[in-house]
């Protein structure tokens, strides 16, 4: 698709937008039944940490997003996987990561000579398994989707062929927000976009990821408004607020200052508005800062000046993809498309701490010389900055941890599920519930029958959120392992394997979620339980247990190793 067909679709579609708010009346709305045939709207957020919305104790304006909360049920132990792409394979399948093949991000596994050849790791889902979204399409959803894929290249592996009708997606990890296009690194140096089943080859000028993608769903769900109208689904899959941390000019000092007091200060007040919210007991632990990462205040005057930057702009990044979220939402109620659609809002794993400038591979030499590092360019086109570890840990909040990791801080990430018809406005809901249990939940409550022979493994929790107050359990126990890391979560308990101490750990997370107690030699047979249930979870799925743990933005080593074995 060419810059002006796309320029040309953009200022048609503004200007039918417009028209659509301004005269309502005259929009033929879909025939849906309530209960049966809703509407689904599911949005994905990208790096968003746990403690990063308002209604998660956040100083971050978001008041779009926690209206959604407002309106429904808010998850308070939700988990997503890790890292990006197993966490998506998840939440599209009902399945475990490994059992379609994304036990890692594909191109880490690529890198270690033990997981070659392993089904689990292969980042390419078996062919006997489909996504839960050909399901919707069978049931005569119209199925349509905007932003980060991330789940393969291959034809079937395209979002056409996981069920939907119609999409305009990145088919990586990530890339500049604007129209630039920039890719991650040096072997990806360019992202690429497809749309119609074709590649775009060129973004439009005014192109920024998070307004374009709610431009485009809106564009979607307005084709399929005809006088036989399908109930739709709609999968936003945000790049927000994934590196490169970028906002649009009038949103670049929209908190300047804001985050001058430090890290320190800023997750002390985020921890304490948590508890007051009773999203964490009143009594939580909290982990502290690790020694190595030192003070705010030991920090030079320009690193601290550089440092509050980043998390101005990351601030900026959440509260604009908000008023975007808003945006669709007004446009769902202006269209009288609102009560009937439930809204499920997520992210796909914690904050980012990883080293992304230095760590990933070639990227200590590739972006002084490919982008503007400077200061004065931090968050504009050309700029390739991330979260730094000491932010991350402000926005788990009083979790321990960031992306990549097992700790509380890498997986246990901020969830809402609206649908004001059904779900008790302002609830608040504590189960154990995976990233693979939306599949399952989305489907009971739209009465769509799986097209597929396998049984997922994610479990619905459909009924416990329609239970006026909610409670109940959606799962008896959980279990991960990514990057060589081990967790299982059975009820309030987790078990943690700690490869400095070589042993499992065991946390009450209720009193505990910065997991900073171990508990296991006061509860052997607990610890032995749940070793089982890793146990049975490995050989169910295929995992393939590592001597180390192996990170993420940590590879040196191990390519050397890999590219001597060639």
């Amino acid at each position: 698709m060419t810059k002006n067909r796309l320029l040309s679709r953009m200022t048609l579609f503004t200007i039918g937008v417009i028209t659509l708010l301004a005269c309502n009346s005259l929009i033929k709305k879909p025939q849906v039944t309530p209960n049966e045939r809703p509407n689904v709207l599911l949005i994905l957020a990208d790096d968003l940490g746990f403690s990063d919305l308002g209604v998660y104790g956040s100083e971050i304006p978001t008041p779009n997003i926690d209206a959604l909360a407002a309106s429904g049920a808010l998850l308070t132990n939700f988990y997503a996987n890790a890292t990006c792409a197993p966490s998506r394979a998840m939440l599209l399948s009902g399945m475990d990561s490994h059992a379609v093949g994304f036990g890692f991000n594909p191109i880490a596994a690529q890198r270690l000579p033990e997981l070659r050849g392993q089904p689990g790791y292969s980042g390419s889902w078996p062919t006997d398994i489909g996504s839960f979204v050909e399901s919707f399409s069978a049931a005569d959803y119209y199925s349509v989707m905007a932003g980060k894929w991330h789940q393969g290249s291959a034809k079937d592996a395209s979002p056409y062929g996981r069920g939907f009708d119609k999409a305009f997606y990145l088919e990586q990890g990530g890339a500049s927000h604007f129209s630039d296009a920039a890719g991650q690194t040096s072997q990806t140096p360019l992202a690429t976009y497809y749309e119609d089943k074709k590649l775009v080859e060129s973004l439009p000028d005014n192109f920024y990821s998070t307004k374009f993608y709610v431009d485009k769903i809106i564009e979607y769900i307005e084709g399929g408004l005809t006088e036989e109208a399908k109930p739709f689904f709609a999968y936003l899959s945000f790049t927000a607020p994934h590196w490169p941390l970028q906002v649009p000019p009038d949103w670049e000092h929209k908190f300047k200052g804001l985050y001058d007091v430090g890290w320190e200060e800023i997750r002390n007040r985020r921890v304490e508005t948590a508890k007051e919210l009773g999203v964490v007991s009143q009594v939580a632990e909290v982990k502290p800062f690790p020694e190595a990462l030192g003070l705010w205040s030991d920090l030079t005057a320009e690193d601290r000046a550089k440092e509050a930057r980043r998390m101005e702009l990351y601030a900026a990044m959440i509260a604009y993809l908000d008023s975007e979220v808003g945006r669709l939402v007004e446009y769902l109620k202006v269209t009288d498309q609102y009560d009937d659609t439930i809204i499920v809002f997520l992210s796909d794993n914690g904050p980012e701490g990883n080293n992304i400038e230095d760590g990933l591979s070639n990227n200590r030499e590739w972006l002084p010389v490919t982008f503007d590092q400077s200061f004065e360019n931090m968050g504009k086109t050309n700029s390739y900055v991330a979260l730094s570890r000491g932010w991350a840990h402000v926005s788990a909040g009083p979790l321990g941890q960031y992306k990549s990791f097992l700790g509380e801080g890498g997986v246990r990430v901020p969830a809402i599920i609206s649908y004001p018809r059904v779900i008790q406005p302002n609830s608040q809901l504590g189960s154990l519930i995976s990233i693979m249990d939306i599949a399952p939940t989305l489907m009971s409550f739209a009465n769509v029958q799986s097209t597929h022979n396998y049984l997922m493994q994610g479990r619905s929790a459909e009924e416990i959120l329609r239970d006026s107050p909610i409670r109940g359990e959606v799962r008896e126990n959980l279990a991960m392992e990514t990057y060589g890391n081990k967790a299982v979560w059975e009820g309030n308990w987790k078990l943690l394997w700690s490869w400095e101490s070589q042993s499992w750990e065991l946390f009450d997370l209720e009193n505990d979620p910065g997991e900073t107690n171990d508990l296991s030699l006061s509860y052997p047979s607990r610890v032995e339980s749940m070793v089982e249930t890793f146990s049975n979870f490995v050989e169910e799925n295929g995992v393939v247990l590592l001597d180390s743990e192996v990170g993420y933005a940590r590879y040196e080593d191990q390519l050397n190793e890999f590219n001597s074995t060639q």
